[in-house]
């Protein structure tokens, strides 16, 4: 009997340990899409424009065409735009209110766990403040600002070593 309930205490155990697996190996995702995306899946896609902000072979860009149409768990966001480097999806940038900061950063922190703060006081229930919440996952970095200067507030999901291309300083 006592090796039945060992055997039944691992299990659930070994159940719990999948479940927080799982949670933290959720990927990154912003509207709809997930680093590594290949160009090719939106190329022709009429709901972007890939044409106007087309770079050389080894950037690109493409711009989501309808204006609140996207939205980040109920949050619309508006200026999706993709940026791929050669055939992969490499960033992805967006806006929304500003007044909807703290809904957003409680939405990510939900499902990706706390963000660090990199700048500024975030949830501070003053959203004339600037704030800067990351969160990293390998190589990639979900990054959310409430930015004073702007009186817009932005997402961004990008590779490490491209997100510096994605921020105005």
């Amino acid at each position: 009997m006592k090796a039945g309930r060992i055997i039944s205490l691992l299990a659930a155990g070994a159940l719990c340990l999948a479940a927080a697996e799982g949670r933290a190996a959720e990927r990154f995702s912003l509207g709809g899409h997930t680093l590594g995306l290949p160009y090719d899946a939106v190329l022709n896609d009429p709901a972007y424009d890939c044409e106007s902000l087309a770079g050389c072979f080894l950037f690109s860009a493409c711009a989501y065409r309808a204006t609140g149409a996207v939205a980040l768990k109920g949050v619309p966001i508006d200026g999706l735009t993709l940026y791929f480097t050669g055939e992969r999806l490499s960033g992805i940038a967006a806006g929304f209110q500003e007044s909807r900061f703290d809904q957003v950063a409680e939405i990510l922190a939900q499902e990706y766990g706390p963000g660090t703060v990199e700048f500024g006081k975030a949830g501070t229930g003053t959203p004339s403040s600037d704030a800067v919440l990351v969160w990293r996952q390998g190589s990639k970095v979900l990054r959310v600002e409430r930015s004073n200067k702007t009186g817009r507030s932005s997402v961004i999901l990008a590779e490490r070593n491209f997100i510096s291309e994605l921020i105005e300083p």
